[in-house]
């Protein structure tokens, strides 16, 4: 007696079941479905409320809230792809050095005082916190 086909059908079958499966992983894991394994806490989540860039004084002011559900330490800033240092930085008149947190649905004034900026121009902005949750955005300077 000789089987012949069934093993070959199950195994393929099995194999693309396999194949599926570990896709789905990879694809939830990069999407975040997973939430953040191996990190801890949970990512925050900003918004802002208002943005204005004043040429003359070289600084943009952003109001941001913090819609998630854990505070979120705002640690780096950016102006169109360059890192502002921590001096330039502030959240509500504290320099952001000192890790002031923003709670849960607290609205705060962010200012990023930068360089040479030139009227009528748009500048993209990236705020970074420590758990790596971010807010981009992009500001005309008057």
């Amino acid at each position: 007696m000789e089987r012949k086909g069934v093993s070959t059908y199950i195994s393929v079958l099995l194999l693309i079941v396999v194949v599926i499966a570990g896709g789905m992983m990879i694809y939830g894991y990069t999407m975040g479905w997973f939430g953040r394994l191996g990190g801890e806490g949970e990512m925050g989540t900003l918004s802002f409320d208002e943005v204005s860039a004043d040429s003359t004084a070289s600084q943009i002011t952003i109001y941001v809230r913090n819609v998630g559900s854990s505070s979120v330490t705002i640690d780096s800033a950016y102006v169109e792809g360059v890192s502002l240092p921590d001096a330039n930085v502030t959240v509500s008149t504290v320099v952001i050095s000192t890790a002031t947190p923003i709670a849960e649905g607290a609205v705060v004034p962010v200012v990023l005082q930068s360089w040479g900026m030139s009227s009528g121009t748009t500048y993209q902005v990236r705020i970074v916190g420590v758990d790596n949750t971010q807010l981009t955005f992009s500001v005309k300077a008057d």
